[in-house]
């Protein structure tokens, strides 16, 4: 392998290591889109459909346009240009996303997280940006990078997981259950614990409420929510609670989601 190493045409070699660094930006891509997801979702709006799909044909044609670009540069004249592109990019998805999240109307998270988890997010690409412009070209420059980049993702997950205020929104009255409950409940093969676990949801109850006052322990409840969302086909209680009050109305379930 040594000898065979030796012999490599120093040519191929740089085109070897510039179409290495490729692979990864799809995933960069599918990143980004998802940060926009979150801070459509975080902000109290759904994102269109119509805007994934022009997300994705934009930048993956970048990236095509970026590998025809490189293709005859050597490897030290293309790092720069992956760079650039990812430090403009990088900037303007995190300055859509905190913009999308602080000018939102969400009541969970609140303005005073959301606007911290602006910062988070605003903070990190900055940190990541400078890391590779003022870092020289060495394993210190991705060293410090990939810190940096998971540091933010851990920031935010920790953020949301132990400081923001996620409680739902508690109804001022009780929800009253739709004409077609006992139908949708027989269709879905909902059980009749089940079925009071989606009545107290959408009365506006915490997990730890639906467990104190159904006399069962937080994990049951969790379990039977899991369960819920797999039968109705739905992925959180806000889904829940609007697929329950379309019944009146006739709407059918795939409409919800």
């Amino acid at each position: 392998m040594a000898l065979a190493g030796s012999r490599l045409d120093p040519e191929i070699f740089s085109t070897i290591s510039v179409l290495s660094l490729l692979p990864g930006l799809p995933f960069l891509v599918f990143a980004w889109m998802m940060l926009i997801r979150f801070a459509v979702e975080a902000s109290g709006h759904k994102l269109r459909n119509w805007f994934t799909v022009v997300f994705l044909i934009v930048n993956f044609g970048i990236i095509a346009a970026l590998s025809l670009v490189i293709r005859d540069m050597s490897f030290n004249d293309a790092l720069p240009l992956f760079k650039y592109y990812y430090i403009a990019a990088a900037l303007l998805f995190a300055t859509m996303a905190a913009t999308l999240i602080v000018r939102g109307d969400s009541v969970s998270p609140g303005r005073s997280d959301r606007i911290a988890l602006a910062l988070i997010i605003t903070g990190g690409a900055l940190a990541q940006s400078l890391s590779l412009l003022l870092i020289h070209h060495s394993a210190w420059m991705a060293m410090a990078f990939v810190f940096l980049l998971f540091a933010a993702i851990t920031l935010m997950s920790l953020y949301l997981s132990y400081r923001a205020d996620l409680k739902p929104v508690r109804l001022a009255e009780p929800l009253p259950l739709p004409n077609g409950f006992e139908d949708f409940i027989r269709k879905n093969e909902i059980s009749p614990r089940e079925a009071e676990i989606i009545t107290e949801i959408c009365n506006g109850l915490s997990n730890q409420e639906i467990a104190d006052k159904l006399f069962i322990s937080l994990q049951t409840v969790k379990d039977h929510t899991s369960r819920i969302y797999m039968k109705t086909n739905v992925r959180n209680r806000m889904q829940l609670m609007a697929l329950v009050r379309g019944m009146d109305t006739g709407t059918a379930a795939g409409e919800h989601l």
